[in-house]
C-alpha cells in the first residue's frame, strides 16, 4: 500500500466514534431523515441519533449479542430510522455487520447468513415467516430479532429490546480501526455474492473520500434512494453525510413523485442516483409544479450515463452541478469523480481519483499501458476492501500488490481523465473485433424513441458473438428495427450496428437501479436464433 498522507481525524478511529462525535460538536443538527417501520417519517438530530444508539446498544448486549459478533441485517429503507441505528449500535459493541439483502431469494439469503457465519438476524417483521421457515438451514444463527408488526409477536422484538434497555452500567468495548466493520456482498449476478470485508479505518477513508468527492459540509441536506442494504447507502450516503455534519436523507422507495415531494420538503441540496433515475426524474419533474431550487448538485453513479441524458438534465436542471463518480463495492468505493467544471469536453470521462486514491490502466500482466491505450483499470487506496470474506483463491486474483482489479475496461487520457469503456465480461467480440456494449447502448439511445436501451453479447455460431439489444421505447413513441439500425449507421461501424434487437417494457434491475444484463442474457437464450423482436 502506498503511503498516503492520511488527515488526523481518520487516524485512531472507529465509525461510532465519527458520529459520537459529532454529537458532541453538534448534538441538535439535523443527521438522518428517513422512514420508520410504523409508517412515520423522522428526523433525529446527532444527539438522537447516538443516545437511541446507545440505548439499543444496552438492550441488544443485555439480549446476548457481543463484540465479535457477526450480525445480518435484513431491513430497507422502509425501516430507515431503525436500519442506521441498528448498524450504529452494532458498531457500538465492536460488532461485524452484514447487510443482508432484502431482495434475496431464500437460497440467497441461506448463503449469505452462512457465509458469513452470522450468530444473529435482525430483520423486517414481514421476512419472520421465510426466515423461520429457513431456520433449520441457517445453522449458526442463535437470536432472530424482528423489526415492526404488533409488539410481541416475535419471541424477540426490536422495539421491546429498546424500550427496556438499561442504562449503561459497563463501558462500551474499545472499537479497534482495524477491526472489521462490515462484510458487504456483491449482488452475485453470475455466481454466489462474494463478501467485501471493510474494516472501520477503510469505512472512514472511504467516508472521507466521499465527502471531499461530493463537497459535503454541514449545511447541506444529502439525499439517495440508495436501499440500505448496499455500499451505495452505507458509503456513499450516510457515512459521508455524518463526516461532513451534513444531513443524509433515506428515500424509502424508488418512487419519482415521493423523492421529489421529499426533496421540495426537505430544501435538499445534493442527490445522488443511478443513471437510471435521472432518466426518469426528467420524465416526471414539471418546472411549473416543482420547486427544487435548493438543489445544487447531482451525482451519478453505479453505472455509465449516457452523454444525451447528462444533456437533458443540463438543461433542464441549470442551476445543479452534474458531477459522475466511479467506484465499487470493493473498492470501497473509492474512484474518480468527475465534476461540472470540467465541461462538456470530457462528458464521456468518469473524471479524475478523488482523494487518497489512485488509479491506472493496465494488460493482462499488470502492466501500466500508454495513455489513450485500453486495459483494466486498477485502484488502490485505504478504502479498498481489505480481503473476500472465506476466499483466499478470489482475494488473490482481486488483489495484486496493494492494487484492486475491477474487471473494468477504460483508458486514461493525457491529463489524467479515466474514461470507462465496458466491463470486462460486457465487452463483446464479434468476429475478432471488440465491441464495447456501453457504445452501442450510447448511440441508441440518442434516438428520440428511445427511453432506454441494454446490449449484451449472445453466441454466434459462425462470429463467435453476435449484439443483442433490448430497447424499452418512450411513451407513446413508435419504432421498428430497421428504423434504429439505419439510425446508427452514421454513429457506428456497421460491425457495431444490433442485428439482434428486442423491444420491451421495462429492463430487469437490481436494488440500485442497475441493469441486471445477466437477466438480458437469459432471456436472450430462451428466444429462437432467429427472433428478432417481441
Amino acid at each position: 500500500m502506498a503511503a498516503f498522507a492520511l488527515p488526523d481525524a481518520l487516524v485512531g478511529r472507529s465509525i461510532i466514534d465519527l458520529v459520537e462525535a459529532q454529537a458532541a460538536r453538534r448534538p441538535d443538527a439535523p443527521a438522518l431523515t428517513a422512514r420508520s417501520v410504523d409508517g412515520s417519517e423522522e428526523c433525529l438530530s446527532y444527539g438522537a441519533l447516538v443516545a437511541r444508539t446507545h440505548r439499543l446498544a444496552a438492550g441488544l448486549r443485555l439480549a446476548g449479542v457481543a463484540a465479535g459478533d457477526h450480525v445480518g441485517v435484513m431491513m430497507n429503507n422502509e425501516a430507515g430510522i431503525e436500519a442506521a441505528v441498528t448498524m450504529l449500535a452494532l458498531h457500538r459493541l465492536g460488532v461485524v455487520v452484514v447487510p443482508v439483502n432484502t431482495r434475496f431469494a431464500a437460497d440467497e439469503i441461506v448463503y449469505v447468513v452462512n457465509k458469513a457465519r452470522c450468530a444473529i438476524l435482525i430483520a423486517m417483521r414481514e421476512f419472520w415467516p421465510l426466515l423461520q421457515s429457513l431456520a433449520p438451514r441457517l445453522a449458526g444463527v442463535r437470536l432472530l430479532v424482528t423489526v415492526g408488526g404488533e409488539p410481541g409477536s416475535t419471541p424477540a422484538d426490536w422495539h421491546r429490546i429498546l424500550d427496556a434497555a438499561p442504562t449503561p452500567d459497563r463501558p462500551w468495548p474499545s472499537v479497534s480501526p482495524d477491526a472489521v466493520s462490515e462484510i458487504l456482498f456483491t449482488s452475485g449476478t453470475t455466481a454466489h455474492p462474494k463478501g467485501a470485508v471493510m474494516t472501520h479505518a477503510r469505512s472512514l477513508a472511504s467516508a472521507y473520500g466521499f465527502a471531499e468527492a461530493m463537497s459535503l459540509g454541514e449545511n447541506d441536506v444529502y439525499q439517495s434512494f440508495f436501499p440500505f442494504f448496499t455500499t451505495a447507502s452505507l458509503h456513499c450516503l450516510l457515512l459521508p453525510a455524518w463526516w461532513a455534519g451534513a444531513q443524509a436523507v433515506l428515500d424509502p422507495r424508488f418512487d419519482l413523485t415521493d423523492i421529489i415531494a421529499r426533496m421540495e420538503r426537505e430544501r435538499t441540496t445534493k442527490y445522488i442516483g443511478a443513471p437510471a433515475f435521472y432518466i426518469f426524474l426528467l420524465e416526471t419533474y414539471d418546472r411549473a409544479r416543482h420547486d427544487l431550487s435548493s438543489l445544487t448538485l447531482f451525482d451519478y453513479g453505479g453505472a455509465s450515463m449516457a452523454v444525451e441524458v447528462i444533456r437533458r438534465l443540463a438543461e433542464t436542471f441549470p442551476h445543479v452541478e452534474l458531477r459522475q463518480t466511479y467506484g465499487m463495492t470493493e473498492s470501497g468505493p473509492a474512484g474518480t469523480v468527475m465534476k461540472g467544471e470540467h465541461g462538456e469536453a470530457r462528458l464521456a470521462s468518469v473524471g479524475r481519483p478523488w482523494p487518497l486514491t489512485e488509479v491506472r490502466v493496465v494488460d493482462d500482466d499488470g502492466v501500466p499501458v500508454a495513455t489513450g491505450t485500453a486495459g483494466e483499470i486498477a485502484i488502490r487506496s485505504p478504502s479498498v476492501m481489505r480481503e473476500y470474506y472465506d476466499e483466499p483463491v478470489l482475494t488473490e486474483k482481486a488483489l495484486r500488490d496493494g492494487w484492486l482489479m475491477t474487471g473494468d475496461i477504460g483508458y486514461l487520457d493525457a491529463d489524467g481523465f479515466l474514461f470507462h469503456v465496458d466491463r470486462k465480461k460486457d465487452m463483446i467480440i464479434r468476429g475478432g473485433h471488440n465491441i464495447g456494449s456501453l457504445e452501442v447502448e450510447e448511440a441508441l439511445f440518442r434516438h428520440p424513441a428511445v427511453q432506454e436501451a441494454a446490449v449484451i453479447a449472445v453466441p454466434h455460431p459462425k462470429l463467435g458473438e453476435d449484439i443483442h439489444a433490448f430497447v424499452v421505447p418512450r411513451p407513446g413513441q413508435a419504432v421498428d428495427i430497421a428504423a434504429l439500425q439505419a439510425f446508427c449507421r452514421d454513429k457506428l461501424a456497421d460491425y457495431k450496428i444490433p442485428r439482434r434487437i428486442t423491444f420491451t417494457e421495462t429492463l430487469p434491475r437490481g436494488p440500485m437501479g442497475k441493469v441486471l444484463k445477466s437477466d438480458l442474457r437469459r432471456v436472450a437464450a430462451e428466444q429462437p436464433p432467429g427472433r428478432t423482436d417481441q
